[in-house]
């Protein structure tokens, strides 16, 4: 088969096209570091990675919500734990102000540290976390309790708030006040339990101290219980969290291992590369820099 001229220029040309071609895609995946820079790369391989970054995208938020919910309920924990510890003294002193030997100004005396305990557990149940009423429900921007301790926030289980930790699966991050400390409506009004043995105390009325010991022992139940579901929450979190932790690792080296080069080989590629094309550009020179007087000779 005779090859003319046009067919070897064309040949040389090609291939040496074909080779800076290479070379080219061989720079780029250096310096980048990645395997696939372009869907056209590996179309298949790139759908992956889409799938990936989004599914990490994914788990980001759901860290995020877990975060924000951690900090919620941990602060509920404490604020519950403080007023266990303030119902237990409240509890110690109206047991000794029913003791026969306790005069009407000795309860006179313990009904001033129980305003004192009152105003605690007011403070408490105003606390404040990530800049809002965490006892509040979604009144967040309003105190859970007003100055005479009524409960002014939304009512469970409307004040319920639920974040997403995973797809499809939710944990509320709050407690409402009325739950925790109870209100005119629901529970067991702490509060006004408090405001009850302080004027018990200050009337001399032992009947009323005695109701309203009663009642501190099943406001402490109360606590006991809602403190517990607090823990439940906050150790279902924190397992979720551990969860992502290791579904995003696992994702992102995943996605390297769809996406990225192997450093080595792409040095080693470079080199014989770089070899060909210039064994490419040697040929190319002596051909195309042949004259006509050449072909004539």
């Amino acid at each position: 088969m005779r090859v003319s001229d046009k067919v070897l220029y064309n040949t040389v040309t090609s291939n040496l096209q074909q080779n800076l071609e290479k070379m080219l895609e061989l720079q780029e995946s250096g310096s980048s570091g990645k395997r696939i820079n372009r869907p056209s790369d590996d179309p298949i391989g790139a759908m992956k990675v889409i799938d990936y970054m989004t599914a990490i995208s994914k788990a980001d938020q759901y860290q995020r919500n877990i975060d924000n919910g951690i900090s919620s309920l941990d602060a509920t924990e404490s604020a519950i734990a403080t007023t266990q510890d303030i119902l237990v003294r409240a509890k110690e002193l109206s047991i000794s102000a029913l003791n026969g030997t306790s005069s009407a100004s000795d309860r006179g005396i313990v009904a001033k540290e129980v305003q004192q305990l009152y105003e605690q557990v007011l403070q408490i149940a105003n606390t404040q976390s990530n800049g809002g009423y965490i006892f509040a429900g979604y009144n967040i921007g309003t105190p859970a309790y007003n100055s005479s301790g009524t409960y002014t926030g939304t009512a469970y289980p409307g004040g319920s708030i639920a974040v997403e930790i995973d797809s499809g699966s939710t944990v509320e991050i709050n407690m409402t006040g009325d739950r925790v400390f109870g209100s005119s409506a629901y529970g067991v009004d702490i509060l006004g339990t408090l405001n009850n043995l302080k004027t018990a105390l200050e009337d001399n009325n032992l009947q009323g101290i005695n109701t309203a010991t009663s009642n501190l022992e099943s406001a402490m139940e109360q606590l006991n219980n809602t403190r517990a579901e607090v823990g439940a929450r906050i150790n279902r979190v924190e397992t979720a969290k551990s969860y992502l932790s290791k579904l995003k690792f696992d994702l992102t080296g995943y996605k390297s291992e769809t996406e990225d080069v192997d450093i080595v080989k792409i040095i080693t590629d470079l080199a014989m590369q770089q070899n060909i094309l210039d064994v490419s550009r040697a040929s190319a020179a002596k051909v195309l820099g042949q004259s006509l007087l050449d072909f004539l000779r």
